[in-house]
């Protein structure tokens, strides 16, 4: 039975305030002899505020003892605050094939967020009965956040900002260490905000990604413990002494389960919930003052503090909650198999057993960061990580936001490896098609839709088009994308500089123009993935490898949206226009995208023969450009059991190509018809439906010109098919014909299809005969 005993509330506080003002000495002693906390979730660890104390030692060696740090002494205040009867038990712990029981509880009475979500409502409530708490990391965040406020006011006033940034730079990464797991977690939000922040800022404030101080392992063990009712060596044979990693919200050890694999065992710092809850409390209240001292002193910032803070809180406190993290890695995984992105990229398998709100548990992965890696297959492991963000991005809808290096492993078998599923950011598929769309137009010059698009991607407000036209934000957008197209990495562009300049039109036009928090964590992932490509391909160039994806997408999505955007893509702002003629450059990089999409997915381990490949790709174009797509018909009426037949419509990429080829193939015939003597010789005006007139010039001219771009990689096609043996040819050319013969009945359509349109093209002429003749 558990050992009872009664805790008293003001010793409790008495206890946690001389922490926070005692020496260290004082401090550690107080904290070991303090009570246990009462935090919310049901029976948690009820261990002394001892030895790193109950939310982490910041700053202190794993096992280390310490001071109790101030944002634990300020959780003690706030659970002690409402703390009743506390439950405890402990037996002795042992080590070897594993660590043994150390299982303690406390029966929560209150908690900031009662239903798990964050609730800025309740954790008012709850913390106006804590006024000593509040007050105690009231004064703890004005002093630290005072104290570097007034040495950035000295430097400005004495004109030293710049020669003392690496010196603030590391100061202020030393003060968000102390300030506790929210501040951690701000500045590593800041360290992708170029934008806010010097340079020497951001490479200091790096550090906080992967140089987190760690917790006393015997806490982990209670933790681990608590919540998943079993001994620490009754879960595991071995488990790591000290952490391997440790994070803002937690650590991670290495073990191996006794009934199953090596798995990696992340563990959540103890009362984190309490102190993100306080800090993000405070800051709420802090936010209003805030925005109107920069109201009136004119700072040009006009964004919703309150609003920020309420959307940021809502994705730090659902990562408190490894289950959301497990589920997010599942839905990743499931989604990514159903990509041809499969066998290429994964997230390590949970083990839901011995996973739980507060420690998650997944299957090892042998590997090494991607950056670090020395292999071969880095670059295309590269082009594997930024195809796998943009499907997320443009097509699954949920994007992995955490994407610094250390979370971007290369496994030893050679797929890529995503860590960290606790942030996530979700996008509509209106969201995906109108960034493919965006993205069509800035490239193909089409800048009449663009203040549309921003509106929809978020960074124009509804009713401000007319302003985005008459300003240049769409001139610097086109040049941003113009230039980061060009290639080069870095010898070519300053990548951080575009990203700034795009940030430097919210600057300008904050009325108008706001960058969307989306757009950071893109920036992000670019920065890294270009950082990384760079370092084995000076050539290397993140536009060159996101042209493959949009490419495949382009050609192959059957979505109305995306028909436009390839519109947009091949014919420019011309594309509405009955004499709008294709750009042979863009089909070019569009059947270059493809095809190294179509490479680099097919399976990093997998290595198909010629015949099977070649069978693949004809499938791959046969989808395209004869499968139609078939649309549910309608139901009868009740009582009635008659439907209509299913409706057929050709897709987006098959529609366009009918339209090129029936100009083409008409352009062609009028100019063999009338270069026969009979009407080479004749007289008098030309009948326009046997004429060759001035588009069909330009469409033949065009089709040249197309021909000789993709004749190089036609003939390249051909020479690895002839040095192939005879059979291994006979392979080819059978497996070739089977699938084509599978699509036979569609063919026939397309076929007809092609002749309605040759009879359209010569009906409407004969009508502009007629039509002239009247005249």
């Amino acid at each position: 039975k558990c050992r009872r005993r009664q805790l008293l509330v003001p010793a409790a506080l008495a206890t946690a305030t001389a922490a926070v003002a005692a020496p260290p000495a004082a401090s550690a002693s107080a904290a070991a002899s303090s009570p246990p906390r009462a935090a919310g979730g049901g029976l948690l660890p009820a261990e002394g505020l001892g030895a790193g104390g109950a939310t982490g030692s910041f700053g202190v060696p794993t096992g280390a003892s310490s001071a109790l740090p101030p944002s634990a002494a300020v959780a003690a205040l706030a659970s002690a605050a409402g703390a009743g009867l506390a439950v405890r038990r402990r037996s002795q712990r042992t080590r070897g094939s594993g660590r043994g029981s150390a299982a303690t509880c406390v029966r929560a009475v209150e908690t900031p967020y009662p239903q798990g979500v964050y609730d800025p409502v309740a954790a008012a409530a709850y913390f106006k009965t804590r006024p000593l708490a509040v007050v105690v990391r009231s004064l703890q965040l004005l002093t630290e956040l005072g104290g570097f406020g007034a040495k950035l006011f000295i430097d400005k006033q004495t004109g030293s900002s710049e020669a003392n940034a690496v010196t603030r730079g590391g100061e202020l990464t030393g003060m968000l260490t102390r300030l506790g797991p929210t501040f951690i977690k701000i500045g590593q939000a800041a360290s992708i905000r170029a934008d806010l922040l010097p340079p020497a800022y951001l490479v200091s404030l790096q550090e906080l990604q992967d140089r987190v101080p760690s917790f006393p392992t015997e806490k982990a063990d209670e933790i681990i413990e608590a919540e998943l009712g079993l001994a620490v060596g009754e879960l595991f044979v071995k488990i790591s002494e000290k952490p391997i990693a440790s994070a803002s919200l937690g650590q991670v050890y290495r073990a191996t389960m006794r009934d199953g694999p090596e798995v990696a065992v992340k563990v959540q710092r103890p009362g984190m919930e309490d102190i993100v809850a306080l800090d993000l409390y405070l800051l709420r209240v802090g936010a209003d003052p805030l925005q109107w001292f920069l109201r009136v002193t004119n700072s040009g910032v006009n964004s919703d503090l309150v609003g920020v803070i309420d959307t940021w809180g809502e994705g730090f406190v659902g990562e408190l909650d490894y289950r959301k993290e497990a589920q997010n890695a599942r839905d990743f995984q499931k989604a990514i198999e159903e990509t041809p992105l499969r066998g290429a990229v994964f997230a390590p398998p949970v083990i839901a057993s011995c996973s739980s709100a507060k420690v998650l548990t997944t299957e090892w992965v042998d590997g090494e960061r991607l950056e670090l890696s020395t292999a071969e297959d880095v670059t295309k492991l590269c082009f594997v990580a930024m195809t796998t963000y943009l499907t997320m991005l443009l097509e699954t809808g949920t994007l992995h936001a955490d994407p610094h290096p250390g979370n971007l492993l290369r496994a030893s078998d050679g797929r890529l490896c995503i860590l960290d599923w606790g942030l996530v950011t979700t996008l509509s598929k209106d969201f995906h098609v109108a960034y493919i769309e965006h993205i069509a137009h800035l490239v193909s010059g089409d800048y009449e839709p663009v203040p549309s698009d921003l509106v929809r991607l978020g960074f124009v407000p509804e009713g401000k088009e007319q302003d985005v036209i008459n300003s240049d934000v769409v001139k610097v957008l086109a040049d941003v994308y113009g230039q980061w197209s060009s290639g080069g990495g870095a010898k070519a562009v300053d990548i951080q500089a575009l990203f700034n300049g795009i940030q430097g039109l919210s600057d300008r036009y904050g009325n108008i123009f706001r960058v969307p928090p989306y757009f950071f964590y893109i920036a992000r992932t670019f920065v890294v993935l270009e950082g990384i490509g760079l370092s084995n391909d000076p050539n290397y160039s993140v536009i060159s490898e996101c042209l493959p994806y949009v490419s495949q997408r382009m050609l192959s999505d059957k979505d109305p949206g995306i028909a436009r955007a390839l519109r947009s893509f091949v014919y420019g702002a011309q594309k509405d226009s009955p004499t709008r003629l294709l750009d042979p450059e863009r089909i070019e990089n569009l059947t270059r995208g493809m095809s190294s999409y179509t490479s680099a997915t097919s399976g990093l381990n997998v290595q198909l023969n010629p015949a099977k490949e070649v069978a693949r790709l004809t499938d791959q174009l046969s989808e395209m450009l004869l499968r139609d797509i078939e649309e549910a018909g309608l139901e009868g009426t009740q009582g009635s059991s008659s439907s209509t037949s299913p409706t057929r419509r050709p897709t987006p990429l098959q529609d366009l190509v009918l339209d090129e080829v029936a100009k083409v193939a008409g352009a062609a015939a009028r100019r063999a018809v009338w270069s026969l003597p009979f009407f080479r010789e004749r007289e008098g005006p030309r009948p326009r439906i046997l004429a060759p007139d001035e588009q069909d010039h330009k469409a033949l001219d065009t089709l040249s010109r197309l021909v000789e771009k993709l004749s190089p990689r036609a003939e390249t096609l051909l020479d690895q098919l002839r040095v192939l043996p005879l059979q291994e040819q006979q392979e080819v050319a059978m497996e070739v014909l089977q699938r084509l013969w599978q699509y036979r009945e569609d063919a026939f359509r397309v076929g007809g299809r092609l002749m309605a349109k040759l009879v359209a093209q010569g009906l409407r002429r004969a009508q502009e005969d007629l039509a002239a003749a009247g005249r």
